[in-house]
């Protein structure tokens, strides 16, 4: 099978985050009242719904390119990519556990089920968008291309990754600050590697997604916990200013509580050969 050009590759990825975006802007425009008041579901649950259309979406460029592996989407490997991802649970019960300690506790409500739930669909919707796309379709798309380079599939992860982290850059349309969006855009590569490895090695996308939705899960599950007065805050941008002092710490914290990732991809990676797709047998 003939690969795809890089130009077509980085098309698609741009058009699915363009895609997203645009959405999301349009959605919090339309709920722009409710969300001032510190009233995020309906926006959470809208956009999940959009992020599932841009998964089929993306599902149906990957048939068409051939780059659709049903064996990945099945129960095979899944249990090994779950297990692979012990660090990923470390990690999220470490950040929401710095974040509630941050946190005024007269500020958290007894959360609404229902909310919950559409918190968790939402972090799932997310993971499931972003792994399919970058790790399903980017990785696969530059893996078929390096078939016959050595350490393709090696290299292929390491492109993709950085495909995943400059796509983050789109963070500076919702907050213009500079340095919290290149510390996200640094951890997304390291994150992006550590799942990519956990991908290739389980031959399973479901394993990552779920690794990567229960990550965001960590961060979105105070949309669920926080009284709508405390959310209305957060969304209106009238927490206490930040010193540039401050900032310049929690980015090297950032990027710090990110490095395990990186290293455990980089340890990860010794094990991976060459994926080479059953339709290129």
């Amino acid at each position: 099978m003939a690969g795809k050009s890089y130009s077509y590759i980085v098309l698609v990825t741009l058009i699915v985050f363009l895609s997203l975006g645009a959405a999301s802007s349009i959605l919090q425009n339309h709920f722009a009242d409710r969300m001032a008041q510190g009233y995020l579901m309906e926006y959470c649950l809208s956009t999940a719904i959009v992020q599932v259309l841009l998964s089929l979406l993306v599902m149906w460029i990957m048939k068409r390119n051939n780059l659709f592996y049903k064996n990945e989407f099945t129960s095979k490997g899944l249990w090994k990519g779950l297990k692979l991802g012990w660090l990923a649970y470390i990690f999220a019960v470490l950040l929401f556990s710095l974040n509630y300690m941050g946190q005024d506790k007269t500020l958290f409500i007894t959360p609404n089920p229902l909310y919950v739930l559409i918190v968790l669909f939402s972090a799932l919707a997310t993971g499931f968008l972003e792994e399919i796309l970058v790790r399903g379709f980017v990785l696969n798309a530059i893996n078929v291309k390096l078939l016959n380079v050595k350490d393709g599939t090696k290299k292929a992860m390491l492109w993709s990754s950085m495909i995943f982290a400059l796509a983050h850059f789109f963070n500076l349309v919702m907050n213009p600050n500079f340095l919290p969006v290149l510390a996200n855009v640094i951890q997304a590569f390291m994150l992006g590697l550590y799942l990519a490895a956990i991908y290739v090695l389980s031959e399973n996308l479901l394993a990552p997604s779920i690794i990567h939705g229960l990550i965001d899960f960590a961060s979105f599950i105070f949309y669920a916990i926080l009284s709508p007065e405390a959310l209305s805050k957060m969304m209106s941008g009238t927490q206490a200013a930040v010193s540039s002092g401050q900032i310049l710490v929690t980015f090297f914290v950032q990027i710090a509580i990110t490095v395990p990732f990186l290293i455990a991809a980089l340890l990860m990676m010794k094990n991976v050969k060459q994926k080479v797709p059953k339709e290129v047998i």
